[in-house]
């Protein structure tokens, strides 16, 4: 006989999956592996709340048109989605031909490990080290930073409360 497993929702793929990524992450923070693991993930929940609430409770996602409408939203409320969808989108596909506008990154390339923004300033101290990520624009951040925001900041307020379901 076979019993009907536990389903994925929305706030178990959090917990499970990007919550421990990030932590994996910075518990290491100068490993673009680790880097790319948790950018995918913390990116990958917009997909698995969009489509969980499509077919469970609609009211959940009925501010939205979309799933291209939810991710401007999650873009326009916290700036450092962008670069975390840029940097899964990369390690997905390795190579983006075109410079979409949702796109801040170009190629795993543009992620590398040396030490840490300091203001605009790139600092040699391998003391605090953090993979970067070069824009587009020319400019660096962050993916420590980034993955901090979407993660620990976005994702918590976004998420809606779970029961029953």
């Amino acid at each position: 006989m076979m019993t009907r497993g536990v389903r994925t929702t929305p706030r178990s793929f959090y917990d499970k999956f990007v919550l421990p990524n990030l932590e994996d992450y910075l518990a290491d923070p100068h490993d673009i592996r680790r880097g790319f693991n948790a950018s995918v993930s913390a990116f990958q929940l917009a997909d698995v709340m969009f489509n969980f609430y499509s077919r469970n409770d609609g009211s959940k996602i009925s501010n939205w048109e979309d799933q291209s409408d939810f991710l401007k939203y999650l873009s326009r409320r916290e700036p450092s989605f962008q670069t975390i969808q840029s940097v899964a989108t990369v390690y997905k596909h390795l190579y983006l031909a075109n410079r979409q506008s949702f796109h801040e990154v170009g190629s795993p390339a543009d992620l590398w490990s040396i030490g840490v923004l300091e203001g605009d300033e790139l600092s040699r101290d391998h003391s605090h080290p953090d993979v970067l990520v070069r824009r587009f624009d020319g400019t660096s951040v962050s993916l420590k930073n980034a993955l901090e925001s979407v993660v620990l900041r976005l994702w918590p307020d976004v998420l809606p409360q779970e029961g029953g379901i």
